[in-house]
């Protein structure tokens, strides 16, 4: 019988011996065991031999009472592996906590590094985790509340020409019926709409974001409600109107006090009265980015904002955006096909090109909003990632002036036998604890930060959660690691890697140039990050004071717009505010601050129409090139109210009513397009139905910005009010226009609030805007992107200027003896600090030449979002090139007037 145990050549005492003297540093439980075997193998042999056996029957002996050797052996294996795995672990924890305990001994010894790291760290975390809060609702998480987010998807219609096409998801009634028709078996859909109704029939009623579904809304998203009911099949049809409502967990908890017998009782939105029927979940606050408080069926949207009931249902009313649940892909493959199929059959607008997709229920990730301040926030991720490159290049830069003056000590240990790797270890220790020190700071600037980027980006967006939520706190803490591990490499690398003997012999201070070139180019690193952010800063203020410049075409700060929201009988109420509106402006002309006032059918940048429009003789209208057509109705006032210049001509006068000869008056851009070359002064214009009377162009005024703040040239045409009714009969005027003396467009806002709604009655809820808080929400995405960007340059600011400041300490720190030999030998207090200034300025120097090349380079990442302004612009780069040197030049004269009072007797003593 062979055995493994019989001593063969590899198993000499030799070969036993070397294995034993190489188990010191690597564990052998294979060959511990088999010489542990082999060792009483042998023993009961000798047993045998001694009690007169031969030598060859003492061994068959001896494999007789082992029995199955190679049975025992792997059970000595698995219970000598499990041994080993046990003691590897409990070595490497109790080096852990050696390394820990060694590591927080240190720190405490050095609180003014500490605390510069964890601040500078936390700095850079803590603007990430905000972003990432803000984003991660944005683009990563599925609304809140909805079931099997996974299978729901959205839809949008690819349409236009074959040189352009543009994406839309606001689709007509007729649109979605096709699209319901064309859902393969196992797919539902449904839509909605979004509005601003009013809750309540007092004056200070407030309003709230409503939401109209059709289609089982509830049921497609797979939301049931905390109490209640969903809508019945019944109530979302088109025909009728269904006064009932669901209201929200917040709405619930703040109207009711969370009741449980809500249900059945009223709440009033705009001029009816619904029956809640159903609250939904906590959480949930509809599929868009803005809030929903309260949702009715659709069938009821015409009537709340003052329309036909059915208004909605027309093929030129696009206002429904479409949710559908999909049970697998072969399903969206096949809907999009027949979809297309049969929208190119509607051809609603003679668009036979049109294109069905189906997109993420994500709304910001479909790709088709034009959302600025979603360009804001992404390119704003960009930015947070280089301020934390900045705090790491920092924090690496003060590790490795550390690890420097520590080089004769790691010199030592690895002389007396410590493993580099042991080394390396206990730095990347050193680094990952001062960064996981910095998440708890991290996490308090993240929680304020993130709070204001909600409200200055999209503060109407259901964010849903807390702001720093767990996912939030995984994602820091997850960064913080990484950041530790990656701050620490290049110290770890250079602290292991001493000529020993050099290092033993040479002082502290010539540790620390060894160091010197990779601190010189972290701080060009640092210094190149910052030059780009602030000339990013640079580029969007500029952009600001663009946008703020616009000449809108008429006197926008002395502006103010008033309008009458009203409820209950809509009809009635209509009447009686234009039966009253006369005698209201008269009242408001006698108001303290008031120059003029008039009357318009809309407010600029909240709503315009357009209709069709003929020319006598003609088949067709010369091409708009992109230029809209908008009317406007307006009171003989108007011009002179707002400012809009009237070139050639004559202003509306009072004699333009109804009955009368119909005039128009058109803008300079509409008049060089209609009939370029000559003088459109007493042409003809049919607006409507070419059956109509022709009106007579009797001005042309200067363009304006009434559409939106920034805009390409309109063709605008002015009505006057009282011919711009059906046939010619007086329209419905929907705002007052009242022109304010210069500085008093506030004070006449709130006394025209309050005038009016004591004018009108308690029904009446006044809407009062200057203009400026009219071009506020246009504005908002460049003062937007110009605050935050600012933010981020000043912080990238300060945090390269500690880093510049506290490398160049060092340095002279490290110098003294240097310093106080030059002081010796007669260097004068400006000698010493021109020398350390023109030391570090130099390094500056070279790293704002870096950044000039890295902010050309990356200047078209933002160039979309800016107003007239390139991304490239000198001035900005120069600003940012100057501000960076004098900060620079500041950082660095702090330890240059301190090497210049280094004392030569104390400073060469101390070496």
């Amino acid at each position: 019988m062979s055995t493994p145990l019989r001593p063969q050549g590899n198993n000499s005492g030799w070969s036993r011996g070397w294995r034993r003297l190489t188990r010191v540093w690597r564990s052998d439980t294979a060959a511990n065991v088999d010489d542990e075997l082999r060792f009483h193998f042998e023993q009961k042999i000798a047993e045998f031999e001694a009690q007169g056996l031969s030598a060859e029957q003492a061994r068959v002996r001896a494999e007789e009472e082992f029995g199955d050797v190679q049975q025992v052996r792997e059970s000595l294996h698995e219970i000598d592996g499990r041994v080993a795995k046990q003691q590897q672990r409990a070595e490497w924890w109790e080096g852990i906590a050696q390394d820990l305990r060694y590591v927080v001994r240190s720190l405490r010894r050095s609180p003014v590094f500490t605390i510069t790291v964890v601040i500078t760290l936390a700095l850079g975390l803590g603007a990430n985790a905000a972003v990432f809060s803000f984003l991660d609702r944005l683009y990563l998480r599925a609304p809140q509340g909805v079931g099997d987010a996974a299978q729901l998807r959205r839809v949008y219609l690819d349409a236009g020409t074959r040189k352009q096409t543009q994406s839309r998801s606001s689709l007509s009634l007729p649109e979605v019926r096709r699209l319901r028709s064309a859902a393969p078996d196992g797919a539902t859909l449904a839509g909605y709409s979004d509005s601003k109704v009013i809750l309540g029939r007092d004056s200070n009623s407030p309003e709230v974001q409503a939401t109209f579904v059709e289609g089982d809304y509830f049921g497609v998203l797979g939301v049931q409600p905390l109490i209640g009911r969903k809508f019945s099949a019944d109530e979302y049809r088109v025909e009728g109107q269904s006064m009932v409502a669901i209201i929200s967990y917040p709405l619930w908890q703040q109207r009711f006090g969370g009741q449980q017998d809500v249900l059945g009782k009223e709440i009033d939105l705009g001029s009816h009265r619904h029956v809640i029927v159903g609250v939904a979940p906590d959480g949930f606050r509809g599929v868009a980015l803005a809030v929903s408080d309260v949702w009715v069926p659709r069938n009821t949207e015409g009537s709340l904002n003052g329309r036909q009931a059915d208004w909605y249902t027309r093929v030129d009313q696009m206002s429904t955006q479409v949710i559908v649940r999909m049970p697998n892909e072969a399903a969206s493959v096949a809907f999009n096909a027949h979809a297309t199929q049969s929208l190119r059959e509607l051809r609603a607008f003679g668009d036979s090109l049109v294109t069905v997709r189906i997109a993420s229920i994500i709304e910001a990730r479909s790709g088709a909003s034009n959302v600025k301040e979603l360009a804001v926030s992404t390119r704003l991720a960009g930015v947070a990632a280089v301020i934390l490159l900045i705090a790491c290049a920092n924090v690496v830069n003060l590790l490795l002036a550390r690890a420097s003056s520590r080089q004769r000590e790691v010199a030592l240990r690895l002389a007396l036998g410590v493993s580099r790797r042991r080394l390396i270890t206990q730095v990347l220790t050193e680094s990952t604890v001062l960064s996981l020190l910095s998440v708890a700071v991290a996490l308090v600037v993240a929680y304020g930060t993130a709070s204001a980027l909600q409200a200055l980006l999209m503060p109407g967006v259901a964010f849903g959660s807390a702001v720093i939520n767990q996912r939030v706190v995984l994602f820091t803490m997850l960064l913080s690691l990484i950041t530790g591990i990656v701050s620490g490499a290049i110290p770890a690398y250079q602290a292991t890697q001493p000529n020993l003997s050099g290092a033993l012999k040479s002082s502290v201070r010539d540790g620390a140039r060894r160091g010197s070139r990779t601190r010189c180019a972290l701080l060009v690193a640092q210094t190149a990050l910052s030059v780009v952010l602030l000339a990013g800063a640079g580029v969007f203020v500029r952009s600001l004071q663009g946008v703020q410049s616009i000449d809108l075409g008429y006197a926008a700060d002395q502006l103010v717009y008033a309008s009458i929201r009203y409820d209950r009988d809509l009809l009635d109420r209509e009447a009686e505010i234009q039966q009253r509106l006369p005698e209201a402006v008269e009242q408001i002309r006698r108001m303290p601050g008031v120059e003029s006032v008039a009357l318009s059918g809309y407010i600029p940048m909240n709503g315009m129409s357009w209709t069709s429009l003929f020319l006598p003789g003609r088949d067709s209208l010369p091409p708009s090139g992109g230029m809209e057509r908008i009317l406007y109705q307006v009171t003989p006032e108007f011009f002179n109210t707002t400012g809009v210049q009237v070139a050639r001509g004559r202003a509306f006068t009072d004699g333009d009513i109804a009955g009368r000869e119909l005039v128009i008056a058109i803008n300079e851009t509409m008049a060089k397009n209609l009939w370029p070359g000559e003088d459109a002064l007493t042409k003809c214009i049919i607006v409507g139905k070419r059956a109509l009377p022709c009106r007579r162009v009797v001005a042309v005024v200067s363009p304006a910005h009434f559409n939106a703040l920034i805009e390409g040239p309109s063709q605008l045409y002015y009505l006057p009010l009282a011919q711009s009714g059906r046939d010619g009969m007086a329209g419905q005027a929907r705002a007052i226009v009242v022109r304010t003396a210069t500085g008093k467009a506030g004070a006449v806002g709130a006394l025209l609030q309050r005038d009016l709604a004591t004018f009108f009655g308690s029904w009446a809820r006044p809407n009062v805007q200057t203009m400026a808080e009219v071009v506020a929400p246009q504005l908002r995405p460049w003062r937007t992107g110009a605050f935050l960007f600012s933010a981020a340059g000043m912080l990238a600011l300060i945090i390269a200027a500690v880093g510049v400041y506290s490398s160049l300490a060092y340095t002279v720190s490290q110098r003294s003896q240097e310093m106080g030999v030059r002081v010796a030998l007669g260097a004068s207090t400006g000698n010493i600090m021109d020398l350390v200034v023109r030391e570090g300025v130099k390094i500056v120097a070279v790293g704002v030449i870096t950044g000039l090349g890295l902010a050309l380079a990356l200047g078209s990442v933002v160039a979309s979002m800016l107003y007239e302004t390139s991304p490239r612009d000198p001035l900005v780069l120069a600003a940012s090139t100057v501000t960076l040197l004098v900060v620079a030049v500041i950082a660095c004269s702090i330890p240059a007037w301190r090497a210049s009072r280094v004392d030569p007797l104390t400073a060469m003593r101390a070496q």
